[in-house]
């Protein structure tokens, strides 16, 4: 094989050290879809289910998606904000998420602030639910059609740094059999996982959260920084989340200096918590939750009706930016326990295709690596293998066309 060759082989056998560009604070999906949205309903863009979007809120006034809903299906529009810099960081400055009808017509509205005074990633979800076939005539939204979503800022001051939107719509199909029953009862506090903590590198945001499969992760988390994790959770099976921050030298008293926030495969918040923090080890750590149940969509309190269908469920721990002036901006030992207790039971069947709302068929891997991929999807792990090894057999083909090439010019001299 000549020199040549061999170099150019080696160029593409060998990654370039300036291939990836740096990442933004907040990890989108690489897949997402630039979208800006309107200041007006008229001519706001369209929103299509299970695609990735990111946008720019601005100011005070909202703006404006649009999306196309049919009569049967279970829909959430969720969006998470991603605050600048200068953000006030108190509960009344929030996100908020309204789901209207062609009308105006408010279907769902729902938000989420700053609760704890921590600059952090705010998710919230609004739905559109189908009520039963006797309480239809009652029920608003319930017509198949256009309706609209209006994302804004509650007590926007002026002049504050813009957020980041990232945004995405699914669709929950109806059961093929309709079933009636009570919402899952909350039961004692499964036992959290044990065995040797895997090293992980959590996610920057909901699109790229680290992979943990029921078991405990070890972690860095540097002060005012949001680390993202997903465990699946099947019908029937409770989870259990707890977050360690290592201790250091001890100094000040910083409350919320950790906080966990869990949400359900739809970003709807499940549950979160705090703990404070002065240099000695801190854990935050999740009341009971009830097991996956479709019926629990019913149930008067919020953090049970969360938990009502399967798929990954997101873990999103922050370190407070106040733990800075006395730990600096070295990042602290951090260790995620995510315990899944229970077998997959009472599984409703689904008249179409659940996306999001199902657990990865994909077994847990032999050997789990630190930085999780970033396009790596329920059900779709096998694509980033498959693309590897059709890119190296290809370049194998290239060298042995090559050398046969090199052989028959010699045999023709």
């Amino acid at each position: 094989m000549s020199a040549g060759l061999v170099v150019l082989v080696c160029a593409l056998l060998v990654p370039s050290a300036h291939a990836a560009p740096e990442p933004d604070s907040y990890g989108y999906d690489p897949d997402a879809h630039t979208v800006r949205g309107s200041s007006s309903m008229l001519s706001a863009p369209e929103l299509a289910k299970g695609t990735p979007y990111r946008g720019t809120l601005r100011g005070s006034e909202p703006v404006y998606y649009r999306v196309a809903l049919d009569a049967k299906s279970h829909t959430y529009v969720s969006v998470v904000g991603i605050p600048g810099p200068s953000t006030e960081h108190t509960a009344t400055n929030s996100l908020r998420v309204t789901l209207l009808d062609a009308d105006g017509h408010r279907c769902d509205r729902q938000g989420a602030g700053f609760a704890i005074g921590v600059a952090q990633p705010l998710a919230a979800s609004a739905s559109r639910m189908i009520a039963p076939a006797g309480d239809a005539a009652e029920a608003k939204c319930q017509q198949a059609g256009t309706y609209y979503v209006a994302v804004s800022r509650y007590r926007q001051r002026a002049g504050a740094a813009p957020w980041g939107l990232d945004l995405r719509v699914d669709a929950e199909p109806p059961l093929k059999k309709s079933r009636a029953g009570a919402p899952a009862a909350r039961s004692p506090r499964p036992s959290a996982p044990d065995g040797t903590p895997v090293a992980v590198e959590g996610g920057a945001g909901f699109a790229v959260a680290a992979r943990v499969w029921g078991s405990a992760a070890t972690d860095e988390i540097a002060p005012g920084q949001s680390r993202f994790y997903r465990v699946p959770v099947d019908w029937g099976q409770r989870l259990t989340v707890a977050a360690e921050l290592a201790g250091r030298k001890k100094g000040p008293y910083v409350a919320n200096g950790l906080s966990v926030t869990v949400y359900n495969p739809a970003r709807m918040k499940v549950a979160g918590t705090s703990a404070s923090y002065h240099g000695e080890p801190a854990t935050a750590e999740l009341d009971a939750l009830p097991a996956v149940a479709y019926e629990n969509r019913t149930a008067p309190e919020l953090k049970a009706a969360a938990m009502r269908f399967p798929g990954w469920y997101f873990v999103q721990v922050t370190a407070s930016p106040e733990l800075a002036p006395a730990w600096g901006r070295t990042p602290l030992r951090l260790t995620v326990r995510l315990g899944v207790e229970g077998s997959a039971r009472n599984r409703p069947v689904y008249a179409g295709d659940p996306g999001v709302f199902q657990v990865p068929g994909a077994q847990p891997p032999a050997q789990r690596s630190k930085r999780p991929a970033a396009t790596e999807t329920a059900g779709g792990g096998g694509m980033k293998v498959l693309a590897i090894g059709s890119f190296t057999a290809g370049v194998l083909v290239l060298v042995v066309s090559a050398g046969r090439v090199l052989r028959a010019r010699r045999r023709a001299a």
